[in-house]
C-alpha cells in the first residue's frame, strides 16, 4: 500500500515517448529517420542534435503549455491558433 499513485498527480504530466517528452523527441528523430531514410545517417545525426537543442530553449523552461500561452500574447489574432479566444492585443474592455 505504499506504492499509491493519485490520479491527481499524473493528470498534467506531458506524453512521454520512452524518457523524453513527446515534442522533444520528434524535434530529435524526425531529422535523424529522414537522415537514415535519405542515406545521409551522419547529417540526420546532426541535425537531429541541433534541432533537438533548439526546440530545448524555445521550450524553455515552462514547457509547451508556456510556449503556447507567449504564442497567444504574441502572434495576431488573423494568425493564430487560439482564434475563438478574444483578442490578446485588446488593452480595454467596455461594457
Amino acid at each position: 500500500m505504499d506504492k499509491v499513485i493519485k490520479v491527481e498527480q499524473r493528470l498534467q504530466d506531458p506524453p512521454q515517448f520512452f524518457i523524453l517528452p513527446a515534442d522533444e523527441a520528434i524535434a530529435g528523430g524526425l531529422p535523424f529517420v529522414l537522415g537514415l531514410v535519405s542515406k545521409h545517417a551522419v547529417l540526420g545525426v546532426v541535425m537531429a542534435v541541433v534541432l533537438f537543442s533548439v526546440w530545448k530553449r524555445v521550450k524553455g523552461e515552462r514547457g509547451l503549455s508556456g510556449l503556447l500561452a507567449l504564442l497567444y500574447w504574441i502572434l495576431p489574432r488573423e494568425i493564430s491558433i487560439y482564434r475563438a479566444l478574444p483578442d490578446s492585443a485588446v488593452r480595454t474592455w467596455r461594457a
